[in-house]
């Protein structure tokens, strides 16, 4: 009879919200922007400059493990891309890219990126609620 009570204690605890779960990003935007490059060496007067296309993102990471891996949604104008970052990430230091694949997101008000998913050099994975 304790064995089934056991067993009804432990289905019941798989069904309760999980301690350690995040729904909050191990990994902090700072600025997310997009912005045009001209190249002023173009041939003035001739042909119009054209316009590379670039986002500025700073992030930070904010769990005591270094992260490896880093994951971002970039909504524009109904617009999304994605973006993917590796390297060495520790805590707490900034970390400033420029990503130049947005070349058919016009206008620069109103960026918004999202983390969706980060990796751990300790294997650990965080992806966020609903990606």
């Amino acid at each position: 009879m304790q064995h089934i009570f056991a067993l009804i204690a432990a289905a019941g605890a798989l069904t309760l919200p999980q301690a350690g779960f995040e729904a909050k990003a191990p990994v902090e935007i700072s600025t997310c922007t997009l912005g045009d490059l001209y190249n002023p060496a173009s041939v003035a007067g001739i042909v119009p400059p054209i316009p590379i296309r670039l986002l500025q993102l700073s992030f930070h990471n904010t769990d005591d493990a270094v992260a490896t891996q880093v994951t971002f949604d970039v909504a524009h104008d109904g617009l999304h891309g994605i973006v993917t970052d590796r390297g060495i990430f520790s805590k707490g230091v900034l970390i400033e890219k420029l990503f130049d694949n947005f070349t058919g997101m016009y206008g620069t008000d109103g960026a918004a990126c999202a983390v969706t998913s980060v990796t751990f050099a300790d294997g650990r994975r965080w992806t966020a609620p609903g990606s």
